[in-house]
């Protein structure tokens, strides 16, 4: 990895190092693309920077993989008034719900 750790993280490390600032367990297939169910064969150890870039690289894969589905998995993407109108129906069934609960205490 090519990264430089900044003075005030390298004197923390120094000082009172955590478990988590060295190495980090990853899953090779993803639990957000299906792999949760594997053994310990999915997993690997990574540095922290490796980690965290390979989940900034899931991050862009799932980001680009709900925009090219669209908001209701279709693989159409929604209008905005659309989207917004699920939105609105889903608050008013919570708040009727909440009306309902209120009721019967």
């Amino acid at each position: 990895a090519n990264w430089k750790l900044p003075s005030t993280k390298r004197d923390r490390f120094l000082q009172a190092p955590e478990e988590h600032d060295f190495w980090q367990a990853d899953h090779i297939f993803a639990v957000a693309e299906g792999g949760g169910g594997s053994g310990l064969d999915n997993f690997r150890t990574l540095c922290t920077p490796c980690h965290r870039s390979e989940t900034s690289k899931l991050h862009q894969r799932l980001k680009s993989k709900r925009l090219n589905e669209g908001a209701d998995g279709s693989g159409k993407q929604l209008d905005i008034m659309s989207a917004f109108s699920k939105v609105k129906s889903s608050e008013e069934k919570t708040k009727k719900k909440r009306k309902r609960k209120r009721v019967a205490d």
